[in-house]
């Protein structure tokens, strides 16, 4: 990899203790601009599907956005079991001021939550609008099953994600996000196909009733403008520190 890494997390079911002897691992890799991206004003970005693992690549300056846009996918590195933070760097501050954004972890989790409601929302509707359609590696999941299992537990997480966090009032979002194994079980019933479609659409209409009444207890927290700009200046730090070296 030519850019400089300076974040690489492990992401998806490894992380919520939803992993099965099929999932592979997962990782978001964050990388210093260079020179030209700044000066022709690009933001690099790519991925790949590997053997061993997938991963995707971000320019680090998208961080303060993707956090403030309440991605799940990308929040959830926060509490990444697997996290290395300024391997490839010089500079002992640039490595100190990365570490920074993790310890402030749980205000940014928090940072935004109506639109983290929001974002969970899209997230499943989108999911569960393609049920039956698949993706080229899920195609075979509709075939078997009449509707794309993987996707389904995607849909049903997100929306149960909402419900976990609110109920512990948003002060532990690594137990929302996380399943013990009971918990585990039957999630990966989901996955694994053990209900027809019929009886997944019944146990989603169920778990509305449940996200569906946190609505306002999202929409009513305020987005904490304080804390997003103490982000982007630490990653605005961070850009410079990397440029200098």
């Amino acid at each position: 990899m030519e850019r400089k890494v300076l974040i690489k997390a492990l992401f998806g079911s490894h992380n919520y203790n939803l992993n099965d002897e099929n999932s592979d691992r997962d990782y978001k890799y964050f990388v210093a601009p260079t020179f030209d991206d700044l000066y022709e004003g690009k933001m690099f970005s790519t991925s790949k599907v590997g053997k061993e693992f997938d991963y995707d690549v971000h320019d680090i300056r998208k961080i303060p956005q993707l956090f403030w846009k309440s991605n799940i996918n990308f929040i959830e590195i926060l509490y990444s079991k697997d996290i290395k933070v300024g391997e490839d760097v010089v500079w002992g501050r640039t490595q100190y001021s990365l570490n920074q954004i993790f310890k402030m972890k749980d205000q940014l989790v928090t940072m935004n939550l109506p639109y983290f409601y929001n974002a969970c929302m899209g997230m499943h509707f989108n999911k569960m609008k393609y049920l039956t359609q698949g993706t080229e590696g899920t195609k075979h999941l509709v075939e078997k099953f009449g509707y794309d299992t993987k996707q389904a537990l995607h849909a049903y997480r997100v929306l149960d994600f909402i419900t976990r966090f609110a109920e512990n009032n948003f002060t532990d979002f690594q137990k929302a996000i996380s399943y013990d194994d009971n918990e585990k079980e039957f999630m990966l019933a989901i996955k694994h196909g053990k209900y027809t479609k019929e009886e997944f659409e019944d146990l989603v209409k169920k778990k509305y009733n449940e996200f569906d009444q946190y609505k306002e207890v999202y929409a009513k927290q305020k987005p904490d403008q304080e804390t997003y700009d103490k982000l982007n200046d630490i990653v605005k730090y961070v850009v410079k520190l990397e440029l200098d070296t």
